[in-house]
């Protein structure tokens, strides 16, 4: 792990975040062109960040830099976009009695695996052929975009079903065409790893009265959560090809930030939730953060064993005002 810069003396703004990410994503992008032997394959950024960092902002910044900056095309969702259909996540929640972690949206479980697998393998599948056309039709001087084909990438409505969320209706969702030169997804957990039986019931066991979240759930439950974390690995990982951590300098920030989100949209005249509420919907994430981010903040997203793949991974670290205070890459 490299420490690239450590920048307690600044006060960055958010265009500083935009430069080093865009110009760590713009580098790897390069890098791929040279090596993929004009096969043009998209380059798959996974990024990950804690609520209430501004990971949404940051991603619709990015976007608009690649598009308007570098003339590249960006295709982005989130993890948020494959959440479970309400009537799915009302049976998961059956199915699962006394399990709070899963009786709401959010904690690893409650989202559809196999359908945002099969979003990114078509993204990938729709990308080659394109390449594969345009140098065919290069050759012909046609017009390679008489016969492009879309895909159509799910969206999630949060406000539906009085705020319980819902997928939205299919003519909702965002259609997307070729070409594909950058797909960025995003997620709260994304990059978090399951532990082995051993390592996850020592990690229970010696929690300390202080991590009261983790603490206040049967280990048989969180066994449950992190057993439905290997799907995410097997099925969503292969397909990243970098990765990008927001991280906060101090987890307990995001009650911080996700009271000041919450009093923001009071202030503008939306409905949202109160000080206790917003408490209460942190602590199901916290459990997750306690047992899995450690991992994610120390070693390589793509390491295998003890050897990884230097520099294909990179975090920033925020403080409380969410300025960068270490650009790290691992």
């Amino acid at each position: 792990m490299n420490n690239l810069h450590n920048l307690h003396h600044q006060h960055p703004q958010s265009s500083q975040k935009i430069d080093i990410l865009s110009k760590f994503i713009v580098n790897h992008y390069n890098k791929l062109r040279k090596e993929s032997n004009n096969t043009n394959d998209p380059l798959v950024v996974g990024l990950s960040g804690a609520q209430g960092c501004g990971k949404t902002t940051i991603v619709k910044q990015i976007v608009q830099y690649l598009k308007s900056a570098k003339n590249l095309s960006v295709v982005n969702f989130s993890m948020d976009d494959f959440y479970l259909t309400y009537e799915d996540q009302c049976q998961l929640a059956n199915q699962n009695p006394g399990n709070q972690l899963l009786e709401f949206r959010g904690a690893p479980g409650t989202h559809d695996v196999l359908l945002g697998r099969q979003i990114l393998q078509e993204l990938r599948d729709v990308q080659q052929k394109y390449s594969e056309r345009l140098h065919e039709r290069l050759r012909e001087r046609d017009n390679v975009k008489s016969n492009n084909v879309s895909i159509l990438i799910p969206f999630y409505d949060k406000s539906l079903r009085n705020g319980r969320g819902d997928r939205a209706p299919i003519e909702e969702w965002i259609r997307v065409s070729p070409p594909f030169d950058i797909i960025l997804f995003d997620g709260w957990s994304l990059g978090f790893k399951h532990l082995p039986s051993s390592e996850l019931q020592e990690a229970y066991d010696r929690a300390s009265s202080s991590l009261k979240t983790l603490k206040s759930h049967s280990f048989s439950h969180i066994k449950i959560i992190n057993e439905h974390l290997k799907r995410y690995e097997e099925n969503w990982y292969p397909f990243l090809d970098i990765f990008i951590h927001v991280e906060a300098e101090n987890i307990n920030y995001v009650y911080q930030w996700r009271l000041e989100q919450e009093h923001s949209m009071k202030q503008r005249g939306k409905s949202g939730m109160s000080d206790e509420q917003v408490k209460d919907f942190v602590n199901k994430f916290m459990p997750a953060y306690e047992l899995y981010l450690e991992r994610l903040s120390k070693e390589n997203f793509f390491s295998k064993g003890d050897k990884g793949i230097y520099g294909s991974h990179l975090k920033l670290v925020m403080n409380r005002e969410r300025e960068i205070i270490k650009e790290i890459l691992i």
